[in-house]
């Protein structure tokens, strides 16, 4: 079994959850594909970066807050 690659994933992954809770409170478009789902399939979220968690994004648009999934983000544009 190779670690390294168990070790380059993990240490990806934290670096982008350290990268988007650098970037807390600012205006972000999260990207996300519901593969599952037929009128959800691409979808596009707007608003504040709320909360970054470990697999999980919180963002605030319109006094609401909306969790999303990790495993269905596709990418993240910061504003």
């Amino acid at each position: 079994m190779n670690n390294n690659l168990n070790y380059n994933t993990n240490f990806y992954y934290q670096y982008v959850e350290e990268y988007l809770r650098n970037n807390i409170s600012k205006e972000v478009t999260i990207h996300v594909s519901f593969s599952d789902s037929i009128e959800w399939r691409d979808s596009t979220f707007n608003g504040l970066l709320d909360y970054v968690g470990k697999d999980y994004i919180v963002i605030k648009s319109n006094n609401k807050k909306t969790i999303i999934w990790s495993i269905y983000i596709d990418y993240v544009v910061i504003n």
